[in-house]
């Protein structure tokens, strides 16, 4: 299981190191926020303020209890390299049975939760605000009903921020998430675990905002199914970790660097792109929301 206990060696105070860190966070749930369309319900827009401060909240769940602790911290990422080439079923417990019967699991020596369940955790909490919609829809306006599934909707949207922005990371796509892990290393990639921090933690609190990124936000997209869009976000990361390295060894990151151009591109280029899928999610759980409930193959 991923522990990054990292360091802010600048002011000598431990910094938790998960996501985006807290202000990176809070930039791609503000830039989904400012970017959406202008047709959801006006509740909506007038809950930003909770929207933006609830993209941190997973992190802040951490150290809670063993038990939360053992399903929380797995649901942040997923190192493509251990599933790469299999077809990845929706259930993130169909998931589980094949990592076991594939030999995955045993080829690489890992645990049942090593790899991380971010896909799933994205298209749960979608399906989850896309149902929510639904029931408010059929809701008595002013009424005590309506109120309590406006709060519902904004817990869910705010939350599933977090696990959306963490896609776009590309240190949470791969197994070299805080420092190059492979047993050859002929780019001289870092390997110390200040990795992690030193782009999405200290880099993101010092040298971004949400002006960098909302810029690069795409236009709205509607999207069905939602665990797709989850994995070709791992994907799209998982592809730019080789990109990560370089820049971090030619020292982008570091904010004592004279021009930061290069490293503030690459990091508003990744949460640009998971601030425009979280922007479609929200909006595509509400005009999806209008269509009927697919219907159970049984009542257990």
């Amino acid at each position: 299981m991923k522990r990054l206990l990292l360091v802010f060696a600048l002011v000598a105070i431990a910094v938790p190191a998960r996501g985006w860190g807290e202000k990176g966070h809070y930039i791609v749930n503000e830039a989904a926020s400012l970017t959406l369309p202008n047709d959801m319900p006006h509740f909506f827009y007038q809950s930003f303020g909770d929207l933006v401060m609830l993209g941190y909240e997973p992190d802040r769940w951490k150290g809670a209890g063993e038990s939360i602790d053992a399903i929380n911290e797995p649901d942040h990422f997923l190192d493509y390299e251990f599933v790469a080439g299999l077809e990845l079923p929706r259930s993130r417990y169909e998931y589980l049975a094949l990592m076991e019967s594939s030999g995955r699991l045993r080829k690489h020596g890992i645990d049942n939760d090593t790899a991380g369940f971010v896909p799933w955790r994205i298209a749960e909490l979608s399906e989850r605000l896309q149902n929510q919609f639904r029931q408010w829809r059929f809701s008595m306006p002013g009424s005590l009903e309506r109120d309590a599934i406006e709060r519902n909707i904004v817990y869910t949207a705010g939350v599933l921020g977090h696990y959306v922005g963490d896609a776009a990371n590309p240190h949470h796509a791969t197994i070299h998430y805080n420092g190059w892990a492979a047993a050859t290393n002929p780019n001289g990639y870092a390997t110390d675990c200040a990795t992690h921090s030193r782009f999405e933690s200290v880099f993101v609190a010092h040298a971004m905002t949400v002006d960098d990124v909302t810029p690069k936000v795409a236009s709205p997209a509607l999207r069905s199914d939602f665990f797709a869009a989850g994995l070709d976000a791992i994907k799209a990361s998982h592809a730019l970790v080789n990109a990560l390295y370089v820049l971090d060894r030619e020292s982008e990151f570091n904010i004592f660097k004279k021009d930061l151009t290069v490293g503030i591109g690459f990091a508003s280029d990744r949460m640009a792109a998971g601030a425009s899928m979280l922007r479609d999610i929200w909006w595509s759980a509400w005009r999806n929301s209008e269509r009927s409930a697919r219907r159970r193959s049984s009542d257990n």
